[in-house]
């Protein structure tokens, strides 16, 4: 019964042989770039993200975000526009312009520098025979990025994640596209957060 569910879900999401499907990740809540504010530059994101299939040609590894093969048969996920360490960075710098940073390709006076490197930036569609059977097998979303904040001579490192799910019925770009928007929702709070205690370790301790 188990192998049933199994191969019924395998061709539900993938179909036979491999496709690649193409989804956009939106940034949600664009904001201009605030003209005062505290300046952050955020310097070109490193990819060290392992690869995720061996089917992925190198030419498309960069677009590539993972997907789901099994035997044989799957679907490679790719983004539409840009690559995903480009894409990382588009979300930084958006989630920083929402906390109210100005940012910038980089600064002649104090201001905070961000070195990132990217670790994870993935969707996977794991095989739960439980949730196939009661049909809440979910879509998974992961973003991971490896943060240096330097300001001052001072360095701080972090880690910044994001996780998105979604219970699917139909394997579709749109359904990818909704783990794809909640983890990164997730992971512009996690950056946030991050850079409100880097802000706070940053200020003068008071004298006593």
């Amino acid at each position: 019964m188990k192998s049933i569910i199994t191969l019924a879900l395998l061709l539900l999401l993938t179909g036979c042989g491999i496709r690649t499907e193409v989804v956009r990740v939106n940034v949600p809540d664009i904001r201009v770039n605030p003209e005062q504010g505290p300046v952050v530059v955020v310097a070109p994101v490193r990819d060290n993200r392992p690869q995720y299939f061996p089917q992925v040609q190198s030419a498309a590894r960069a677009k590539n975000i993972g997907g789901v093969i099994r035997a044989g048969n799957g679907v490679l996920v790719e983004l539409e526009t840009s690559t995903a360490p480009d894409k990382a960075r588009e979300i930084m710098i958006q989630a920083l312009r929402n906390m109210g940073y100005r940012t910038a390709d980089k600064c002649e006076t104090s201001c905070t520098h961000l070195d990132a490197t990217l670790t994870d930036f993935s969707v996977s569609a794991p095989v739960n025979v439980w949730r196939a059977a009661t049909y809440t097998q979910q879509m998974l979303a992961d973003i991971a990025v490896q943060v240096t904040a330097r300001r001052d001579g001072q360095t701080r490192t972090f880690a910044t994640t994001g996780h998105g799910a979604n219970i699917f019925q139909v394997a579709s770009r749109e359904n990818w596209e909704i783990a794809l928007e909640r983890a990164v929702k997730s992971f512009s709070s996690s950056l946030q957060q991050s850079m409100s205690e880097q802000d706070t370790a940053a200020q003068p301790q008071a004298q006593d």
